[in-house]
This record gives C-alpha cells, sequence and structure tokens, in this order.
C-alpha cells in the first residue's frame, strides 16, 4: 500500500498499539487481561528482552506496557492504563491478534488501536545518517530502558504542499523563510536525544491525511536517567526558532508508561 501519492513508498513492516482502558478496577479484570495477554503472545517473541546485539530480528514481536500511575486523561489513549504494540511482516496477522484480544476482554475494557508501517528514512543523506543515524542508541532491553513513551501526529495540508526538496530542508540547518534568521533545524534541535532515546518512527499504513487519523506513531524507549532528555528534545522540536517545522505539526495526545514482561 503505497497511500495517496505523496511519495509514501513501498511499507516493509507492519505494527499496532493498543490501548487498554479498564472498566472497573477489580481483580476479575486484572485476570482477565492477564489470560488475554498469554493468549495473543503466542507465536511471537517478546520484546522486553529485545536489544540491539541479534544479527536477525525476529520477524513477528509483541511488547507488554502499563501506563504511569499518574494517567490523568478521562478519554483517549493517554487514558489507558495498558498498551500492547506488536510487530510483523504480515498485516492481517496483527488485525486478528487485534480481534482476540477484543474478544478476550469483550465489555470490560475499551481498547483504541493506531496503526503504523515501517518504511525507509525519506529526509536524508549521507552526512545527516551518519549525524542521526549511525549515532543512535542502540535498542536495548526492558530490564535496563524501561520507558516508553508513544506520540501520534500529523502534518498539516501546508507541509504535503510543498514539494519534497523544500520539506527536506526543514531537517537540517536553514534560513527560516518567516523570519530570515538562522533556525537548527530538526535533526540539530533533537541531537540530546540521538545517543540516548531509541527512536522509531511508524508510517500510517494507508497514507497520509486520512480523516480522523494520524499520519506518523513516534515511539520512544529510554532509560530513567534520560526520561528529562526526552522532555528537553520535546521542548526543543516545538520550539519552532529551532525548529519551524513544528509550525507544521499537530500532535496526538502523548502516552507514557513501561515495558513490563507480561501484564
Amino acid at each position: 500500500m503505497t497511500g495517496n501519492g505523496h511519495g509514501n513508498g513501498s511499507n516493509t513492516g507492519y505494527t499496532k498499539f493498543l490501548f487498554v482502558i479498564p472498566r472497573r478496577d477489580d481483580d476479575g479484570i486484572g485476570g482477565k487481561l492477564r489470560t488475554a495477554g498469554g493468549i495473543i503472545s503466542r507465536g511471537f517473541f517478546n520484546d522486553y528482552d529485545a536489544d540491539g546485539t541479534r544479527d536477525g530480528q525476529p520477524h513477528e514481536t509483541i511488547q507488554f506496557l502499563v501506563g504511569d500511575n499518574d494517567q490523568q486523561a478521562d478519554s483517549g489513549i493517554a487514558a489507558a492504563r495498558y498498551a500492547v504494540q506488536v510487530c510483523g511482516k504480515y498485516r492481517p496477522r496483527l488485525t486478528e491478534l487485534e480481534q482476540e484480544l477484543r474478544r478476550r476482554l469483550g465489555d470490560a475494557a475499551e481498547i483504541l488501536s493506531l496503526d503504523g508501517a515501517v518504511r525507509q528514512p525519506r529526509y536524508t543523506s549521507a552526512d545527516l545518517y551518519d549525524y542521526a543515524y549511525k549515532r543512535a542508541v542502540p535498542r536495548k532491553s526492558g530490564r535496563i530502558a524501561r520507558n516508553a513513551l508513544i506520540l501520534p501526529l500529523s502534518k498539516s495540508k501546508d507541509w504535503w504542499a510543498k514539494p519534497a526538496l523544500e520539506r527536506h530542508a526543514f531537517f537540517y540547518p536553514h534560513v527560516d523563510a518567516n523570519s530570515g534568521c538562522p533556525a537548527y533545524g530538526h535533526a540539530m534541535a533533537a541531537q540530546e536525544g540521538i545517543p540516548t532515546l531509541f527512536r522509531r518512527l511508524y508510517h500510517n499504513p494507508d497514507g497520509y491525511e486520512r480523516a480522523g487519523e494520524f499520519d506518523f506513531v513516534t515511539y520512544f524507549e529510554c532509560e530513567d536517567e534520560h526520561v528529562e532528555t526526552f522532555e528537553k528534545v520535546h521542548t526543543a522540536l516545538r520550539d519552532t526558532s529551532r525548529n519551524p517545522e513544528w509550525r507544521y505539526v499537530t500532535e496526538g495526545p502523548l502516552w507514557r508508561g513501561r515495558r513490563v514482561l507480561r501484564w
């Protein structure tokens, strides 16, 4: 699936985030959740033990997450107390897992779903690869990098109307056309996170600018000491004097949680 003509490229893999909002807090719900988690995980590699040391990575993975205790939202993904991420090459396999989870939990919980696709980086060059990708922190197991942060977002119509080369320029140091001042660009604004935050960007598998859907899901993992680094990077990216690209970004709710071996 190549989407709606923005030069999306082909999807090389798929992911699905499922956010669980229990309708009540009791032992019965907890038992249902644990049983459902055990059943849907069959045949998937548990990403809690994933790291960057394997030569070949498993094709189908699952990861269980538990929301921060101070979740305050009343609705939407930010209200979810639990989440699970599943990845695979075959999208219908992930859909079947979602259906099984919904069947197992029934009316005990509300389930919200976000789909993503893995694609080759679009805004890159040899220099940017050396700066941002080659220096990127390798993945660590959930025993070390315990924190998970999930942020869906979309780009505006004005962004997608720009020529590809103009969009590309926002990721490099450049002169901001609005202010006439030098701007860091996305890569340098986020530089503190490159060696400390494990990051994955997932594209909407069906294309961009779809009504009621996000264009991207950004996913981060980090150790406890670098949660503050995430906050600094997030703030820097939102600073449009440093990163003018963010003028064209609409953020969804930020979900914060911890990686766990099982629910």
